[in-house]
Formats: structure tokens, C-alpha cells, sequence
């Protein structure tokens, strides 16, 4: 995981030499002109900042980063600081007056403030270890940034006043907490963890200052980017045994759930910046001479409006089933099957055919199912082929020769009125649970569900912290063994609290 954090950070600080959203359209703003990372929007739409290494003259050595803005069409571009030492990551006040940077000019990482056109640049940190991936408060009063130590250890994250003052350090964990990215409404902030091995995005509140998963799966997520009006979420996912450089981009609800490849931004793409009106991606793709600044636009059902319900669909017709073979051939006609059975880690799922949107295979034979609520459930499909009836035949389709599986329009009754984060990465809308026993003290409590507003698993679900409605809190072990829960899509499971990250009530701040 070292190895992974250091080429993450890498792609920050010295850049390197299923899908639905196939609508949109993409094309570059900066490319061809040295290596451009890191888009950050003025906040009325007309330009974008961003860091550029290129050498302006001939020399040796490495050339210097230094800040530029550029036009939202990829236009007149200019030049802000001229720095004899790297000046990057560069983030544009929410009100449009300042900008915050990373400088090296002291000899380490600190983080500076300058005017928005980069004039009168003074530091606001001055420490021998790292400051680096600012990002603003919505009032930007406040900075926050990830902190790494001169005598070693961790990332962390940290929170400044603008001026310089009420320095305060908000995670403590032996884990890195980076790229941190501040939500509209200033109660919590979105970042990256490696507290389990891989890269996940959690969220964490200024309120109580508890955090809890966000986005969550076997992949590496990171780089989140809130939308303006705090609806979506968009970030840069690659494979548990890819690289960073291979990532692309993704959307999701602010919840996290129903996640979505961008797949009109080309890959690798990394560091998405939503553009003022919420319709817009900027972010930095690596072409053929080093990497560029692009922008995005977002098809319509995922820039604004309603929840995005379906995670990873593979669209097909309204009224046929749809199987992507892994040769690249397609099969179409109506699944004769009613029922697939999908043995995940913490249970078997007996699903109807007709509450599952899609199903996702990857090089393993394991299946990502998506439910028509945008649940996942992730596991072994307990079958080894499958049926599809069209023009007179039924054609039969090994299970091991799927790359997709397209369903006609899936329905779920009912939200459900918890959301179910397991340690696998599934999320999973459940009815309320019986009584959780804790022994908190010496004492054994009955909590009802109904006064539970959010629940976090610790030591193997051993222990538990819980959020009462009202905003009280309580910690004990976990007591009575399994808890039995009802899906939303209809199927019952007795769930070890060994396989819950957090259960969560609907409407609750992730």
C-alpha cells in the first residue's frame, strides 16, 4: 500500500513522462504544451486554474511548475507566477478572491495564498514536513489540507483559517487521510483512506468529527470532487491490481451510492473539477506528451436532477435482455431465468430477475450485481449458464462467457429504510433490523431501531459506535450474534456484524 500511496501522491506532486455514460462528449482544453494537471473553476465559469511544468527556454534539468489560468473554451491561456520553485495544486476561493497553492520556495511543502491573479503571495504554512491538496470551505474562510510529518508516520488532515490562524488537526489515525474535498453545506468533508488496504473515499463531519465510508470497494477510489449543489460526487477509480495512472472517471450520488464510469473522458483520467453549473467536468487525462486539461460535459441524467439509480448499467433495450459476451458478441431476448442466486461473502442473495438491473463480470467469473433501487451486491453467480428466448429460439449462454448482463427496467419496492455498508464494498437497502444488543459499561442495552439514526462496526464487529436520533451516541461489544434483515429487493439475511462497515438510516449525512 506504501508503494500505491507514494505513486498516488506522485500523480499530485510531479506528474509522471459496464458503462453508462456514453453521452457525453470530451475534448481538450490544455494538451501539447508540457504537463498540465490539476483544473480548479473561478467560480463564475469563465476560466480555470491549473499548474503547468514547461520549459520556456532550453536548459537542463527538470522545469519548474508554476499556476495558469486559461479560458473555459481552451483559450488564452496566461501565466500567474513565475517561481524559481515549484508552485501547484492551485485552488480557486469559492468566492473568486484568492487563490490557495502548493509552494517549495521555503525548501519544503507549505501552502501559500495569493490574490486571484497570483499576485501578493504570502505563506500560511510554514513546517519542514508536507502541506499539500488544499481545498476551500463554502464561506472560504477556512482551508483544509493533507499533512505529513517531517519525522514520518501518517497523512493526516489538518484545518487552517485563511489568515493563518486556529490551526487544529482533524484525524489522528495510523492510516493516510488525503485529498481532502469540502462539501457545499461546510459540515463534512469528503477524503481518501487507506485504512483498508486499498484506496476508499470516507466522509467526515465537523459536526462530531466521526467518519464513515463513503465510497467503498475492492477497487482504489480517490481524487473526490463535490457537485455545487452538494448531489454528486465525482472521483477517479482504477483496479485493485491496476495503477493510479490507469484510472478513470466516475460519478455517484453524494450518498456514494449508485457509482457510474464517465466514459466519454478518456482514459487515464484523474483530478475531476465540477464547473460552476454543475454540468461540467474539467479534469487531467495523460496524452501521448504528458498530461492535459480536458473538460466534460455530463449527459443530462447525470449532471443534475433526481438520484442516479443505477449503479454501473449496461443500457439496453426497454423491452430485451441484453448479454455482452467476453469475445465481444452480443445476445439478445428475454432471460427465461426468474430467480438468480448470488453467493456473496456475507450471505446468499435469492433475487428476482426482475428487481436486477445489470450483472458485471470481471477476469474471475465474480459478478457485480446492480439492483433497480442502485444496491450492489457483489459475489459468485450460483449457475453455470443462462437462457435467453428470442425469433422463435431460446439461445443458452455459459455463465463463464459473460462480460455483462443487461435486464429490462428493474423494479424495487421501497427504498428501504436503513442502507447496509458491507466490508466487501456492497450497499444494500434494508428494512429496519431487530434490536441491537450492546453491552455498554457493564450494562446490556436494547437499542430499538427506531431510535438508531446510524451505526459504525469496529474490531472485526466486536465493537459498535451508535448515532441515536436526537444526537446522543453510545459505544459497547456487540452482543446476540447475527442480525436478521429484510432487503428492499426482497430477500432475508442473518448478517455476522464481522461483515458490516456501518448501517446507516436513509436521509442520514453519509
Amino acid at each position: 500500500m506504501r508503494t500505491v500511496l507514494v505513486a498516488l501522491i506522485a500523480l499530485a506532486i510531479a506528474p509522471p513522462s459496464g458503462t453508462a455514460a456514453d453521452d457525453g462528449s470530451a475534448r481538450a482544453l490544455v494538451a501539447g504544451v508540457g504537463s498540465n494537471a490539476m483544473p480548479s473553476w473561478f467560480p463564475d465559469g469563465s476560466r480555470l486554474l491549473f499548474h503547468s511544468r514547461r520549459r520556456d527556454q532550453p536548459g537542463h534539468g527538470l522545469a519548474t511548475r508554476n499556476l495558469w489560468t486559461v479560458a473555459a473554451d481552451g483559450t488564452d491561456a496566461r501565466r500567474l507566477t513565475r517561481g524559481s520553485k515549484d508552485e501547484y495544486h492551485g485552488v480557486v476561493s469559492p468566492d473568486g478572491r484568492r487563490i490557495v497553492f502548493v509552494s517549495e520556495l521555503n525548501g519544503s511543502r507549505d501552502l501559500w495564498i495569493a490574490d486571484a491573479s497570483g499576485q501578493n503571495p504570502v505563506p500560511l504554512t510554514d513546517d519542514p514536513g508536507i502541506e499539500d491538496q488544499p481545498t476551500w470551505s463554502p464561506d472560504s474562510r477556512r482551508i483544509c489540507y493533507a499533512a505529513f510529518p517531517k519525522e514520518g508516520g501518517s497523512f493526516d488532515l489538518w484545518v487552517i483559517n485563511a489568515d493563518g490562524t486556529g490551526r487544529r488537526r482533524l484525524t489522528t489515525t495510523a492510516a493516510n487521510e488525503i485529498f481532502p474535498a469540502w462539501h457545499p453545506d461546510g459540515d463534512r468533508i469528503a477524503f481518501v483512506t487507506d485504512a483498508n488496504g486499498n484506496f476508499d473515499l470516507y466522509v467526515l463531519s465537523l459536526r462530531d468529527g466521526t467518519t464513515s465510508p463513503l465510497v467503498v470497494s475492492p477497487d482504489h477510489e480517490a481524487r473526490p470532487a463535490w457537485s455545487p449543489d452538494g448531489t454528486r460526487l465525482a472521483f477517479s477509480r482504477w483496479p485493485a491490481q491496476g495503477r493510479s495512472t490507469d484510472a478513470t472517471l466516475w460519478i455517484a450520488n453524494a450518498d456514494g451510492t449508485a457509482p457510474v464510469e464517465l466514459a466519454a473522458a478518456p482514459a487515464p483520467a484523474t483530478h475531476p473539477a465540477f464547473a460552476p453549473d454543475g454540468r461540467t467536468l474539467a479534469f487531467q487525462h495523460r496524452g501521448p506528451t504528458g498530461w492535459e486539461i480536458w473538460r466534460l460535459d455530463l449527459p443530462a441524467d447525470l449532471a443534475q436532477g433526481s438520484r442516479i439509480r443505477l449503479a454501473q448499467q449496461v443500457r439496453g433495450g426497454a423491452d430485451v435482455d441484453t448479454a455482452k459476451l467476453r469475445n465481444g458478441d452480443t445476445v439478445r431476448g428475454l432471460l427465461r431465468e426468474s430467480r438468480l442466486v448470488l453467493r456473496a461473502p456475507y450471505g446468499v442473495l435469492d433475487l428476482r430477475a426482475a428487481t436486477v438491473a445489470s450483472i458485471l463480470f470481471d477476469d474471475r467469473g465474480l459478478a457485480r450485481v446492480v439492483l433497480g433501487n442502485g444496491d450492489t451486491a457483489s459475489g459468485v453467480l450460483d449457475a453455470t449458464e443462462l437462457h435467453l428466448a428470442g425469433g422463435g429460439r431460446t439461445e443458452t449462454v455459459a455463465v463463464a462467457r459473460l462480460a455483462q448482463l443487461s435486464l429490462r427496467a428493474a423494479h424495487v419496492s421501497g427504498p428501504g429504510a436503513f442502507r447496509a455498508v458491507m466490508r466487501n464494498g456492497d450497499r444494500l437497502s434494508v428494512a429496519p433490523p431487530g434490536a441491537l444488543r450492546l453491552r455498554v459499561g457493564g450494562k446490556t442495552l436494547e437499542v430499538e431501531p427506531g431510535r438508531i439514526d446510524q451505526v459504525e462496526f469496529a474490531d472485526g464487529g466486536a465493537r459498535a459506535r451508535v448515532a441515536l436520533v436526537g444526537g446522543d451516541s453510545l459505544a459497547g461489544d456487540v452482543l446476540g450474534g447475527r442480525l436478521d434483515v429484510v432487503l428492499a429487493a426482497g430477500p432475508r439475511l442473518a448478517l455476522d456484524p464481522s461483515a458490516l462497515r456501518s448501517l446507516a438510516r436513509v436521509g442520514t449525512a453519509p
